[in-house]
């Protein structure tokens, strides 16, 4: 049986967690009694025909072992996947948050969730095997490169989206082209904890295709892979650009971007008033046209305007819409 602490001025030291008498697993609430008072999980509870006791053949009842649920509220128990290799032990009322980002659980491809086109699951440790062997335009491994994609316009829906490793940790980015908001997004997230997600400081470099001294960088936070991307899109938490500033980046349906993390170390670092930031560079002549559409994304942006220098780096790569 699972152990867990409880503050001394509550009672002993360390206890055990009862298991149910049916499905012989930790007992979670609700938990319900028989007459004769034997506890009985929620679960297998439900699933009693006719609702007998197992235990002293009395029917069961409505009534809830409080004191119970209680205990085992405030119980830290060890990770489901601890048999694959997850270390974490959380308080009960926590464990299904930490589920949902534990990078030891079994996890479903990426691609597949935001597309419905692969069935594949599997483990952290396999997913990038996977996108290289069956996903290989949407695995973007040389940051050095710039990801182009082919056949991108402004006048049509489309979303885009890459796993990208940073050594021992992977990354998701995704571009949507949304025409009825009129916006384009870049969201970056770490597959894993938001912990970790938090301390990274990722970077999307944008220069256009119709002129190379023109430049837009954003620079945020990570969020992790078990925030939903379409509430990030929502609330705009991620980096932002009008579609009619993304038309003077496009040239014969081709748009390139570079893109980087790093960790968050302080010359890194977004202001707490702020979610995200946006930076314009245009060594060219001033005046109407691409310039004026920049003005205008300043005022849409998210968060503060951060500056930084505009990066060159080597071309190539080449990706394509799913």
């Amino acid at each position: 049986m699972a152990k867990f602490k409880v503050n001394k001025k509550m009672g002993p030291v360390a206890v055990e967690l009862p298991e149910c008498p049916v499905c012989m697993d930790v007992m979670s609430a609700p938990i319900f009694q028989c007459q004769s008072g034997h506890s009985i999980c929620n679960s297998c509870t439900r699933i009693l025909l006719p609702p007998i006791c197992p235990i002293c053949r009395q029917a069961m009842t409505q009534m809830r072992n409080w004191q119970l649920e209680e205990l085992i509220s405030k119980a830290t128990v060890p990770c489901p996947n601890r048999s694959t290799g997850c270390v974490y032990t959380v308080v009960s009322t926590e464990m299904e948050d930490h589920l949902k980002e534990c990078i030891f659980r079994e996890m479903a491809c990426p691609i597949g969730i935001a597309f419905g086109r692969c069935s594949w699951s599997g483990k952290l440790k396999d997913i990038l095997d996977h996108f290289k062997e069956r996903h290989s335009n949407h695995c973007y491994l040389n940051t050095d490169n710039d990801i182009n994609i082919n056949n991108i316009s402004v006048s049509v829906d489309e979303r885009y989206m890459y796993l990208i490793p940073q050594g021992k940790f992977l990354f998701i980015l995704t571009l949507k082209v949304d025409t009825c908001q009129k916006l384009a997004y870049w969201v970056v997230q770490h597959i894993g904890s938001k912990k970790t997600a938090q301390q990274h400081i990722y970077g999307i470099q944008i220069t256009s295709k119709q002129d190379d001294k023109r430049t837009v960088i954003f620079t945020d936070k990570c969020f992790n892979d078990a925030f939903d991307v379409n509430e990030i899109f929502r609330q705009a938490r991620c980096g932002i650009m009008p579609l009619t500033m993304l038309s003077h980046f496009i040239k014969d349906g081709k748009l390139s971007f570079k893109f980087y993390v790093k960790r968050n170390q302080q010359n890194f670092k977004t202001k707490e008033k702020g979610h995200g930031s946006v930076k314009e560079t245009n060594k060219g002549p001033r005046g109407p046209g691409p310039q004026s559409a920049g003005n205008q994304s300043r005022g849409k942006s998210p968060g503060p305007m951060h500056l930084h220098q505009r990066q060159k780096g080597p071309k190539g790569g080449n990706s394509n819409k799913q």
